[in-house]
């Protein structure tokens, strides 16, 4: 996941890879490994909202100039429609892996 975009490596195509690299392993190892995998992007979901967390303080500052208004508004919508991306392929990929979790407890923050 390091060379990939966190949401990138959510993909279908790259779930699939990942799936893919698990065969021959155990069901227990098949459970781990998709559980660390779900771990990790949650972290990395995590990581991009302190992120955010960081620009927005900055933006703050801009926001008192009325020149940076659509710049500001831009990347507020970007930022959100990731966020969105993000939250949506960690759901999707624990949807579709709900069985292989074998109702493992993970939780997305809100």
């Amino acid at each position: 996941m390091d060379k990939l975009n966190p949401v990138d490596s959510l993909s279908a195509h790259q779930l699939q890879l990942f799936s893919a690299g698990l065969a021959g392993l155990t069901t227990d190892e098949i459970r781990k490994a998709k559980s660390l995998y779900i771990r990790n992007a949650i972290s990395e979901y995590k990581a991009f909202r302190e992120q955010v967390a960081g620009l927005r303080f900055v933006q703050v500052v801009f926001a008192i100039i009325p020149f940076f208004w659509p710049i500001l508004y831009a990347q507020h919508r970007s930022i959100r429609a990731r966020e969105v991306l993000f939250r949506e392929r960690i759901n999707n990929a624990l949807e579709v892996w709900h069985d292989d979790l074998a109702g493992e407890q993970i939780d997305l923050p809100d």
